[in-house]
């Protein structure tokens, strides 16, 4: 999964900063939060994400922002739409930033159901020889639940997760830990054990990452039918 530009992220920044000092009357926050974004949604087009009114930017299927910090703790109306809308309405949300928390939101599931995921960041550093690692549902159609297996030794790094199953199980947003180093994964269906997709991944010792099941099954779109994606939480470059 790809991240947007820095020069984006020091404009949105700018432009959340300026929204959120709006908000409080004038006066400013002395404690602040973080968030990122990251679309998808497999058969969206490019997409605007607008903050307080404020244009965010294009958004294509695939890429995810870093982490936008120095955020004023307070709510925030996030809206979603194709991009060019002038007045986006396809997904609103209404979302609350914490101070010294960061947050993950994904655009998730078909551009007709358009849903958002919201999600708490909370992490220890790792160890130079080790990495968090944590996994997301995002397959708008497995409609059987889905296992993220090592095939080095078969143990699950997921089971039998289900669509977006994290919003009711907040269990699934915890990290857990294992050695750094490249792992060839399989995603599974839990049912049949049958592979969906396998994909070999590298995962740096010291960083955190998210994982997740993105675009559809069956899809004839290689760059939108199922895969296993990969959002770096820590470091950030």
């Amino acid at each position: 999964m790809k991240k947007i530009s820095l020069v984006l992220l020091a404009v949105v920044s700018s432009l959340i900063l300026l929204s959120s000092c709006l908000n409080s009357n004038g006066t400013t926050q002395p404690t602040t939060g973080a968030f990122l974004l990251a679309q998808t949604s497999p058969d969206a087009p490019n997409i605007g994400v607008t903050i307080n009114n404020t244009l965010f930017d294009t958004l294509h299927f695939g890429n995810y922002t870093p982490y936008v910090g120095g955020v004023n703790a307070g709510t925030y109306s996030f809206a979603v739409d194709s991009f060019g809308v002038a007045t986006p309405s396809k997904l609103k949300s209404t979302i609350v930033i914490d101070a010294n928390k960061y947050y993950s939101y994904f655009i998730i599931d078909s551009f007709k159901n358009l849903k958002a995921a919201f999600v708490n960041d909370v992490f220890q550093l790792p160890s130079s020889d080790s990495v968090y690692v944590r996994f997301f549902n995002f397959c708008p159609n497995a409609t059987q639940p889905l296992n993220l297996v090592n095939t080095a030794n078969s143990n699950s790094l997921a089971s039998n997760r289900t669509f977006n199953d994290q919003a009711s199980n907040s269990q699934f947003i915890s990290f857990q830990e294992i050695p750094a180093g490249a792992y060839t994964l399989n995603l599974e269906n839990s049912v049949s054990d049958s592979v969906l997709k396998s994909k070999t991944l590298t995962f740096v010792g010291g960083h955190v990452y998210t994982l997740f099941a993105k675009g559809t099954i069956g899809n004839s779109d290689s760059t939108r039918s199922l895969d296993i994606g990969q959002l770096e939480n820590y470091p950030q470059q």
